[in-house]
């Protein structure tokens, strides 16, 4: 079953073309990523799937629910969690919760379900104090909590680690994790840290409005990226002139030595091919950095 479904949407700004015909459906209860880089798109995508912005054209649905005849019905069905916070400094997390909660006329005890979110989402050490004392990671979590008080099927997360430390970020995750595997939560996710794609079920790449390539994360790897050996030479140019001779491609970068391989046993063979004028040497796994790049680069190109 799709949560999502969007077909050859196109929105505009005047004559510029933000989204220039993407399709694309999102499972439910998946993990999908949606990349690019800034000004591709993203945010005005998501507006118009989340009945913020008017499309010029195409169709969106929302767990079979139409943008723009259906917008009421789209908005009870999705929560977002913006890169900025829109919770009150001055109030608790509690009262933040409670005063949101009471927009969606939910009919039931709202003390009930703050309290059921606040153990959902491990927020009992700071529940009453004022948000803007939290941390980075108590707040992250607290913004989902408001993203989730009218249990949404579908939650947003734009940017939803963006400032935070490692620890924070991977506590965060573990958060979003856990409430899509106990609840089958849909989570659509837009970040800059490629890392975060890993667990993704689903990447979506584009770039400049248009769509440049989709996949799991390790079918991506698969085309586009490469296993890299970094070499550092006791004898660079001896080393450069060697590789130039036996024409293997190459390149230089902070006076290391950088060839794309097929595999760790090629890496192996190259290393003992020439052992005796490499000084020390890294084997680097491709990953979703690689293919970001590479696509956003081809998606320039196109």
């Amino acid at each position: 079953m799709k949560s999502i479904i969007i077909k050859n949407l196109v929105k505009k700004y005047g004559q510029l073309t933000a989204v220039n015909g993407i399709s694309l459906e999102v499972e439910k209860g998946s993990v999908f990523a949606f990349l690019g880089t800034n000004g591709s798109g993203k945010s005005t995508t998501i507006g118009c799937i989340t009945t913020t912005n008017k499309i010029n054209s195409g169709n969106i649905t929302v767990n079979g629910h139409k943008v723009g005849t259906d917008d009421d019905a789209i908005r009870r069905e999705i929560g977002v969690v913006f890169q900025t916070s829109l919770l009150d400094d001055l109030l608790t997390v509690r009262e933040n919760i409670a005063s949101r909660a009471a927009f969606y006329n939910l009919g039931i005890d709202v003390n009930a379900r703050v309290a059921e979110l606040s153990k959902t989402l491990d927020l009992d050490a700071f529940l009453d104090q004022r948000y803007g004392t939290l941390s980075g990671g108590q707040k992250r979590r607290a913004d989902i909590a408001r993203a989730l008080v009218h249990k949404p099927n579908i939650l947003f997360l734009d940017e939803p680690t963006a400032g935070l430390d490692p620890a924070s970020r991977e506590n965060v995750w573990q958060t979003i994790y856990d409430l899509q595997k106990k609840s089958g939560l849909t989570v659509f996710l837009t970040t800059h840290y490629m890392e975060e794609t890993e667990r993704a079920d689903m990447v979506y790449v584009i770039n400049n409005g248009n769509y440049v390539a989709s996949g799991t994360p390790q079918s991506l790897r698969a085309d586009f990226s490469h296993d890299k050996l970094k070499l550092v030479g006791i004898r660079h140019k001896e080393l450069v002139a060697s590789l130039q001779k036996d024409k293997i491609k190459f390149s230089v970068k902070n006076d290391a030595i950088i060839i794309n391989v097929e595999s760790s046993k090629g890496a192996m063979n190259l290393l003992k091919k020439y052992e005796s004028v490499i000084k020390d040497f890294e084997f680097v796994h491709g990953n979703m950095d690689d293919v970001f790049l590479e696509l956003t680069k081809q998606g320039e190109e196109a």
